[in-house]
């Protein structure tokens, strides 16, 4: 079953905030902008005023802290198209899900006592995933392993970030406590300024999910997204219960997480972005996800100059495996799995399927022949 709100989850679009302020301004109608010349789409009326509001809000926050732009702007990106930074890994939420199970409406206070109450095993283990997986939605976390340190430290040193950033995140990462001090003011007062277009902003949300109940029906959620995503002869497997929740000041977002082998009784969890309508459809969206330019398939050509994620289509080619099935034949660690997978996920090069407890991943042939015609087309005629 769906189960739908349209609360703001306080925490986390705080969080989408800070991000947000520490870009140039203006970042939302630029942001916009761009997405929609990337989807080739013509905003309309309600998607406008929409834009319109959370310009407002981003402007009040502008002002709000127009005195910490420094404090803001070392624990957050501030530059190209991220909506997500270095604070979302200090405090274990991408923005989209976290080391706790939110409540619809959960407070900055509410999550802050969490994250001090968690233990340091517990911690850890978020935090490595993290950032091995850091900017994707598709999580497998092996319970059975405990994360030390000395495994944090080496999961930076292999992210493709400078070395002064390195450090920078493992400095985070060693005073954590120091540096949660420095964030949860900030993140309150963001909540405060957004708190002040709660009403306006929930009825964009309301919109968006009774738009979502129209085209989705009776289906389960994921499964119905997977069916778009995936050629008409894939096996797509989804039957449990799912919590959507709207995401507004990413509003264009549409995504979900799935907790893979080890989390048997976890439930799905979807973000639909509030500016989908009757006239911005989901279609217009998963369309554009499937078709081929020049910059999709230099970065699916980046993922497959990778080894592992290269093996990974390959051994998926005739059959789906799940997590620990890959890394036992790759001889890699189920976190490392989750981290190549999230990524060929993201791109639409693996489908999965969900069998009891265990996320089964198979090649998208679909995905691959598209590529390899693309390639053909450009470069042979």
């Amino acid at each position: 079953m769906n189960n739908y709100t349209y609360k703001i989850r306080y925490a986390s679009e705080s969080l989408s905030l800070l991000n947000i302020v520490s870009h140039e301004a203006p970042f939302i109608s630029n942001f916009m902008n761009t997405n929609a010349a990337k989807y080739g789409i013509n905003p309309g009326p309600y998607e406008a005023e929409l834009v319109e509001e959370l310009s407002s809000i981003e402007n009040d926050a502008r002002a709000e802290f127009a005195e910490d732009m420094d404090l803001i702007r070392s624990y957050f990106f501030g530059k190209d198209d991220y909506i997500r930074s270095y604070a979302n890994i200090l405090l274990v939420n991408d923005g989209f899900s976290s080391a706790f199970d939110e409540s619809d409406t959960i407070s900055v206070k509410e999550y802050q006592t969490k994250l001090k109450d968690i233990s340091d095993d517990r911690y850890n283990k978020y935090f490595y995933q993290m950032v091995k997986s850091f900017g994707s939605h598709t999580s497998e976390i092996d319970d059975d392993k405990d994360i030390t340190p000395s495994d944090i430290f080496d999961a930076i040193y292999e992210t493709d970030i400078s070395d002064s950033d390195k450090l920078k995140l493992q400095h985070f990462y060693i005073h954590k406590n120091e540096h949660f001090e420095k964030l949860f003011p900030l993140l309150t007062r963001a909540a405060k300024v957004i708190k002040r277009h709660e009403k306006k902003l929930e009825e964009f949300g309301k919109n968006a999910i009774a738009y979502t109940k129209k085209v989705v029906g009776d289906k389960d959620f994921i499964r119905f997204f997977m069916s778009m995503l995936s050629s008409d002869n894939a096996e797509v497997s989804f039957s449990e219960d799912c919590n959507i929740y709207i995401s507004y000041m990413i509003c264009s977002n549409i995504s979900f997480g799935l907790k893979g082998d080890a989390v048997e009784n976890a439930i799905p969890k979807a973000l639909v972005g509030a500016i989908y309508n009757d006239n911005l459809s989901f279609d217009s969206i998963i369309n554009n996800k499937k078709t081929l330019n020049k910059d999709k398939a230099l970065a699916i050509l980046k993922l497959l100059s990778d080894k592992s994620k290269l093996e990974i289509l390959e051994l998926t080619k005739n059959e789906a495996y799940y997590g620990a099935q890959l890394a036992e034949k790759l001889n890699l660690t189920t976190a490392t799995i989750s981290h190549h997978t999230s990524s060929l996920f993201d791109q639409n090069l693996l489908n999965i399927e969900k069998v009891d407890s265990k996320i089964f991943f198979k090649q998208n042939k679909e995905a691959i022949e598209s590529l390899v015609r693309y390639l053909e087309s450009t470069l042979l005629y």
